[in-house]
């Protein structure tokens, strides 16, 4: 298992600090996302149990053997909220799978599916229509499922124009009439073209363009960061300022 501390940043307490981690948690990577309480956290291993065997056995310094196995589920313990989340992992080497048996390497313990899946509460200025598409992307993400992930952060795309008054054409052409009306930022308009394009890869059946979680997990920063420019300052503003 790689250290997880091997930046030796320290928290409060002078104790060491998991490595900066943007998905949910797992024993690889005990920081992230809370599935709970939606705040950056770390995480308490409490322990794992084996789920999925293959068949070969590991012998241990008393003679005894276990059966050796590719998938388990552990339970951690958010920092935060003092709750648990439960995530299944499976085993990789090196670069990939165990289960694809190609080559050597360290070994590692990576999640796929958490329990509670990791929504998140979207701010009140963000209207419904557009919150619940998002949250699905998030829900697909939290999942392990990118392809899902992508489609569903182009119909946030989609929602975001309709409620703009967008609601004829194409939606690359609804993108350029709102970056043409500086609802959105030259800047956003162009990170907006790149969830559309990916959207529509994830949309559509091709061997070659494989959508895979780190391109979801940029695409939906990127939505947040949409959300927050468009909905979110504005509202935060306002308040500020006094304004209804």
């Amino acid at each position: 298992m790689r250290n997880f501390f091997r930046n030796v940043a320290k928290g409060k307490r002078d104790e060491p600090l998991p490595a900066p981690h943007d998905g949910p948690p797992d024993s690889e990577h005990p920081s992230g996302l809370c599935p709970r309480c939606h705040k950056q956290s770390s995480f308490e291993l409490l322990g794992s149990i084996p789920l999925t065997f293959d068949g070969g056995r590991l012998l241990d310094h008393n003679g005894g053997a276990t059966h050796t196995h590719s998938e388990r589920s552990s339970v951690l313990i958010c920092r935060h909220c003092n709750q648990g989340v439960s995530v299944l992992e499976e085993q990789w080497v090196g670069d990939h799978r165990s289960v694809e048996r190609k080559g050597g390497g360290p070994i590692s313990w990576r999640g796929f599916q958490w329990w509670p899946l990791a929504g998140h509460l979207v701010h009140e200025a963000v209207p419904s229509e557009v919150g619940e598409a998002f949250n699905e992307a998030l829900t697909s993400l939290a999942a392990n499922c990118p392809r899902a992930c992508v489609v569903m952060a182009r119909r946030t795309l989609e929602a975001i124009t309709a409620e703009k008054g967008q609601t004829s054409g194409p939606l690359a052409q609804r993108l350029e009439r709102l970056a043409s009306a500086s609802v959105l930022h030259p800047t956003l308009s162009e990170w907006a073209k790149e969830v559309r394009i990916m959207g529509n890869l994830g949309a559509h059946f091709d061997p070659i363009n494989i959508v895979s979680v780190d391109d979801a997990r940029h695409l939906i920063k990127f939505i947040q960061e949409l959300l927050n420019y468009i909905y979110i300052l504005p509202s935060e503003l306002k308040k500020s300022r006094g304004s209804p």
